[in-house]
């Protein structure tokens, strides 16, 4: 009788430990959720409109490439250009502004 008492201790013992450890990995597997929705609402902020100004671009390029269109326009689509390398560039910096400044840290510190 006291055999059986023993193992049925033990036993709950052993289960009380795996499902200590299944608790641990929800918690961990909950974190991590999280901290990818957070680089996901970042990145898609960042690149809203990258699609538009990549297009313009494309446009700009063709166009410039075109041997009958006057100076003017020439220069035009040239700014265009620029003006979407320099949107591409400020969402790089805002990207690696938001990485210095520790945003996904401050972002995820009630998970922890």
């Amino acid at each position: 009788m006291v055999t059986v008492v023993f193992i049925n201790l033990g036993l709950t013992l052993v289960l009380l430990c795996v499902a200590w450890q299944i608790w641990q990995l929800r918690l961990k597997l909950a974190r991590i959720a999280d901290i990818l929705l957070v680089y996901e609402r970042v990145t898609r902020a960042a690149l809203q409109r990258t699609p538009d100004a990549i297009a313009v671009g494309k446009t700009a390029i063709r166009q410039t490439r075109q041997p009958d269109t006057p100076q003017e326009v020439k220069q035009l689509r040239i700014k265009q250009f620029f003006n979407l390398l320099a949107v591409v560039l400020q969402t790089w910096q805002r990207i690696v502004l938001l990485r210095q400044t520790g945003f996904f840290r401050k972002a995820l510190a009630k998970y922890r």
